[in-house]
């Protein structure tokens, strides 16, 4: 099985704060998965790493579905907030 590996940059402040808390729920929502892969790697990594604007958040998964269903869950949620604002 092959990582997949998903970049976002995020600017600091609110939208850093936003993608955090996107990350925690999701994590929890998928508690269940996470137990399953217990024997093996981890389900999902994070890594951040700084940049002039704020971070780039660097998310690796085990599994392209979970990896879709991220991506496009920061992305709605991304869309959603910029637009809001």
């Amino acid at each position: 099985m092959s990582d997949v590996v998903l970049t976002f940059p995020v600017v600091s402040g609110e939208e850093d704060r936003l993608f955090d808390n996107f990350f925690n729920r999701f994590t929890e929502d998928r508690a269940a998965t996470a137990i399953s892969h217990a024997e093996e790697a981890p389900f999902l990594m994070l890594r951040s790493d700084p940049s002039q604007d704020g971070a780039v958040k660097v998310v690796i998964f085990q599994e392209q579905d979970l990896a879709r269903a991220f991506s496009q869950g920061w992305t709605q949620l991304r869309r959603h907030w910029t637009h809001a604002g």
